[in-house]
C-alpha cells in the first residue's frame, strides 16, 4: 500500500510539474528558498570556522611551547588524544579537534611527515581546518614582518614606493626612524652570508669575516678549501655554519668529490656568489639543525628574510647549469630533502639576490692586487674591493648619485656600518650609491646602473643634470636657428 502511495504520489507531482504553471512557481521558489538556505548555512559555517581559525592561530602564536625533548614528546600525546577524544564526540567538536591537532604539529620534528599522517587518519573535514590554520599563520607573518623587522634599536623601518621600472612598480626602501647628523652611525650589521673574492684567498685575509690577518692565521687540515681564519672565534663559527658540510672529506686527495670539485669552481673560475650562495644554504641547514637541538625557534628564517628583496633575472647557462647540479649533488649527499630544494628556478632567483643586492667590502688599507674579477658586480663607490656581504636591512637601500649616507666597515671586517653624510630627519628615507659617482657625468653613471642593475637613474642629482641637460640643447637649437 505505501508503494502504491509512493509510486502515485511521484506521478501526480510529475503531472502537475508538466501541466501546472502555479506549482512549477511555486516548487521554483521553494528550491531557490532551499538553496538560499543552504548557501547561508554554508556561509555562516564558513564564518564561524573563519572567526575560530584567526582566534586559534593568535592564541597559538602567544603560547610558549615546551622546548625540552621528553617535554616536547608528552606535550604532543596529549594533543593527539585530546584530538581524538574530540572527534569521537561529533561533529560539533572538529574545530576544537583541528586545534589540537594542529597545536601537536607546532611541537613535532617533522611537519611534513605529520600532516601525511592526518590525512591518513583524520577526517578530512578537520584536516581541511589545519591546513587553514597554517595558510592564515603565514599570511599573518608575512603581514606582520614588517611591523618586527627591522628591530627597533636600529633607528631604519622599511617602507613601500610606488615605481615603475623593469623591477616591478612597487620597490621597498629604508627610512629613518629619528633624526641624524652628519657623522652619525645609523645601524651596524652583521651579513647573512660573505665571502672573499677567490683572487684574494691567499692567506692575508680570514675567510669568515674577512679581516686582513695581522697575527697567526689559524686553519683546518679537514678543510678542503684550505681557508685561512683571524681567530679562534671565526674558525668555529666557520666550521659550524658551513665549512664542516661544504669542505670536509675523508680522502682529501679525491679529486672527483663533490667537495673537490666545488673548491676548484670557486678557486679556478675566480668566482664568489657560486660560494655565498652555498655557504647560504649551509647556514640555513646550520640553523635548522640548532632548532631541533635546542627546540628555540627564530620568529622568521634566514628565508624569510632574503624573500622580500629585489633581485636580478638571471639567464639559465650552461655555467648556472653546471653549477646547479653540483650543489644539488653536494647536498643530496649530506643533507635529505636539499636536492628538491635547490631548484632552478630558485637558484637562479638567489643568485639574482645575491648580484642586485650584495655590497664590496674594502679595506682601510691600499690593495695592491688588483680585481680580476669585474663581472660580478657589488655596490660599491670604492675603486677596490676584496669580497661581497649580503645583508638583511641595508639590501633595501636605494641608490643615489647624491647619497645621504656612505657605506663603510670601521673593523675591516664584513660588518657593515650605515654612516649619515648629511642631516637626515626621521621620516627621511636613507640613500647611498651603488658606484663610484665622483666627477662622471650623467651619460656615464646611467650606463653603468642600468647594464648592471637595470635601472634607469631618477634621483635627484640625475633629474636636475638632465633638466640642465635638455636646456642647454634648447638654447643652443635657438642660437642656431638665429
Amino acid at each position: 500500500v505505501l508503494g502504491v502511495i509512493g509510486i502515485g504520489y511521484v506521478i501526480y507531482w510529475d503531472y502537475m510539474r508538466q501541466n501546472d504553471r502555479e506549482f512549477r512557481k511555486k516548487w521554483k521558489r521553494e528550491k531557490k528558498r532551499a538553496e538560499k538556505l543552504r548557501q547561508e548555512a554554508a556561509e555562516v559555517a564558513k564564518d564561524r570556522t573563519t572567526a575560530f581559525v584567526k582566534k586559534a592561530v593568535d592564541e597559538v602564536s602567544k603560547e610558549n611551547f615546551p622546548t625540552d625533548v621528553a617535554a616536547k614528546e608528552k606535550y604532543f600525546m596529549d594533543q593527539v588524544s585530546n584530538g581524538e577524544t574530540l572527534l569521537a564526540e561529533g561533529k560539533e567538536r572538529h574545530l576544537d579537534a583541528a586545534l589540537c591537532f594542529y597545536k601537536a604539529l607546532k611541537v613535532y620534528p617533522n611537519p611534513v611527515e605529520l600532516i601525511m599522517i592526518y590525512q591518513k587518519t583524520v577526517p578530512e573535514a578537520v584536516v581541511n581546518v589545519i591546513y587553514e590554520m597554517m595558510s592564515f599563520e603565514v599570511k599573518k607573518k608575512k603581514a606582520e614582518y614588517f611591523e618586527n623587522f627591522p628591530p627597533k634599536e636600529m633607528n631604519v623601518r622599511v617602507g613601500e614606493i610606488s615605481e615603475s621600472s623593469s623591477l616591478g612598480d612597487i620597490r621597498r626602501g629604508l627610512f629613518a626612524t629619528k633624526d641624524f647628523w652628519p657623522g652619525d652611525v645609523i645601524f651596524d650589521e652583521q651579513p647573512i652570508a660573505s665571502a672573499l673574492d677567490p683572487d684574494f684567498e691567499t692567506g692575508d685575509y680570514c675567510s669568515y669575516c674577512l679581516k686582513e690577518l695581522s697575527g697567526d692565521p689559524i686553519s683546518d687540515d679537514t678543510d678542503l678549501f684550505e681557508a685561512v681564519y683571524c681567530s679562534k672565534t671565526c674558525h668555529e663559527k666557520a666550521m659550524s655554519e658551513y665549512a664542516t658540510l661544504l669542505f670536509t672529506n675523508r680522502d682529501k686527495n679525491d679529486t672527483e668529490s663533490k667537495e673537490s670539485q666545488l673548491v676548484h669552481l670557486v678557486k679556478s673560475g675566480n668566482v664568489k656568489y657560486p660560494l655565498m650562495i652555498a655557504r647560504f644554504l649551509a647556514k640555513m641547514v646550520h640553523e635548522e639543525t640548532q632548532k631541533v637541538i635546542t627546540g628555540e625557534e627564530e620568529e622568521y628564517s634566514t628565508w624569510d628574510h632574503i624573500e622580500r628583496l629585489r633581485f636580478l633575472n638571471v639567464p639559465s647557462n650552461d655555467r648556472e647549469t653546471n653549477e646547479i647540479k653540483l650543489l644539488r649533488e653536494l647536498f643530496a649527499a649530506k643533507v635529505p630533502g636539499m636536492e628538491e630544494f635547490i631548484s632552478e628556478e630558485r637558484y637562479l632567483m638567489l643568485k639574482g639576490k645575491l648580484m642586485y643586492n650584495s655590497f664590496g667590502i674594502s679595506t682601510t688599507r691600499e690593495i695592491r692586487k688588483e680585481r680580476e674579477n669585474s663581472k660580478e658586480m657589488v655596490r660599491t663607490s670604492e675603486p677596490l674591493v676584496i669580497g661581497a656581504g649580503f645583508y638583511r636591512v641595508a639590501s633595501y637601500m636605494v641608490h643615489s648619485c647624491d647619497p645621504n649616507t656612505m657605506i663603510k666597515f670601521p673593523n675591516r671586517n664584513h660588518v657593515i656600518s650605515i654612516v649619515a653624510t648629511k642631516q637626515i630627519k626621521a621620516g627621511e628615507e636613507l640613500r647611498t650609491s651603488y658606484i663610484s659617482v665622483g666627477h662622471r657625468n650623467l651619460e656615464s653613471r646611467r650606463n653603468e646602473l642600468e647594464s648592471k642593475w637595470k635601472f634607469r637613474c631618477t634621483c635627484a642629482k640625475c633629474l636636475s643634470e638632465e633638466s640642465t641637460t635638455e636646456q642647454s640643447f634648447i638654447e643652443e637649437k635657438n642660437r642656431l636657428k638665429k
